[in-house]
């Protein structure tokens, strides 16, 4: 397969030749860089990590010119987002400074999948092994959930929710702990996810290995005006596990949660509110400013905000000390909606 762009390759293919021999393996299925030197290579057992003295900053950043020009596309500190294509026909997401901090470069390389199989190849290869029949009814996971919660539990109760990927709102006041708490249950997800952070100052410390910060322009300024919708955009090209927005804001709520709940669950985000049952209202009032959702009637925001926010949590200063003074986790409610 050859992509579209000048027939020239000679520069890109140079550049990629660090990257080529991983690509060539057949069991390889997505190549990430997010930082110099080091290639994140995910095979079907899993994420593996190589060294690559080759792939300097200034490697990166040629390779990512080139990869770029292939489809006449430009990619700089003013348009720093780029979708493209290897010759090969690989899917690539470049993201560069001040999008991501400066001295890095993000790239995305995606496989394309050239095989075939048959129903029985895909029960062979153990697909159904966890099939279940959908219902309407709380789960296992969710009434042991509900039990922990109930018992007072609460650290059990926020481990099992982090690591079965419930969709995690964080409300209060500003100042009130919430990115603090957040930073909390960043620590709690698996250390083998590949995590895509979103914020307009970097705040959030994730200690996961495979992780790329992006950072939008705030109110329009800055050398790429680039909004936290086109950040998301981006990030649903980078192969992440979850992505996290830093807190939910105008429109760009309803297009987060709506991607988050399409393939991407686990969400940890903050937003203000004064408590659990405002904080449902102040998303109601962000979906309507939204393109997608200027529509749509209120109540039915509401029962899709249930479906997609699994918990919501309410902190507060109490006497100068953070205190969480709400949980709402209503597995039934949310089947029901």
């Amino acid at each position: 397969m050859t992509a579209p762009g000048f027939r020239n390759t000679a520069i890109l293919d140079h550049a990629v030749r660090p990257l080529r021999r991983y690509l060539d393996e057949d069991d390889v299925t997505e190549v990430v860089i997010n930082e110099p030197s080091i290639i994140g290579v995910e095979r079907h057992g899993g994420w593996t990590w190589e060294n690559e003295p080759d792939l300097t900053l200034e490697a990166l950043n040629g390779l990512a010119r080139a990869a770029a020009a292939f489809t006449s596309q430009d990619v700089t500190r003013e348009t720093p987002i780029c979708s493209t294509v290897f010759p090969t026909g690989e899917r690539v997401q470049l993201v560069l400074p001040p999008v991501v901090p400066d001295g890095t470069v993000s790239i995305t390389v995606r496989k394309p999948s050239t095989k075939t199989m048959t129903i029985a190849d895909f029960e062979a290869s153990g697909l159904f092994a966890e099939t279940k029949v959908a219902t309407k009814r709380v789960s296992p996971v969710e009434e042991r959930l509900l039990g922990l919660l109930n018992t007072g539990k609460h650290v059990e109760f926020f481990d099992l929710a982090v690591r079965s990927r419930l969709n995690i709102l964080i409300s209060g006041a500003t100042g009130s702990g919430k990115t603090t708490f957040s930073k909390g249950l960043i620590k709690l997800i698996p250390e083998n996810e590949r995590l895509l952070t979103i914020e307009d100052t970097r705040e959030l410390v994730v200690p996961h290995r495979n992780v790329v910060h992006m950072i939008y322009s705030k109110d329009g300024t800055g050398t790429a005006k680039v909004t936290a919708k086109e950040l998301l955009e981006s990030a649903l090209r980078m192969r992440p596990d979850r992505i996290l927005l830093q807190e939910l804001r105008d429109g760009t709520a309803f297009f987060y949660l709506r991607n988050v709940n399409s393939g991407h669950p686990g969400s940890i985000t903050t937003i203000h509110a004064d408590s659990a049952e405002l904080a449902f209202e102040q998303l109601t009032l962000l979906v309507k400013e939204s393109e997608g959702g200027a529509d749509l009637a209120r109540d039915d925001i509401r029962s899709l905000l249930k479906i997609l926010v699994d918990v919501v949590v309410q902190m507060k200063k109490v006497d100068g000390k953070f205190r969480m003074t709400e949980i709402y986790y209503d597995p039934a409610g949310r089947h029901a909606a």
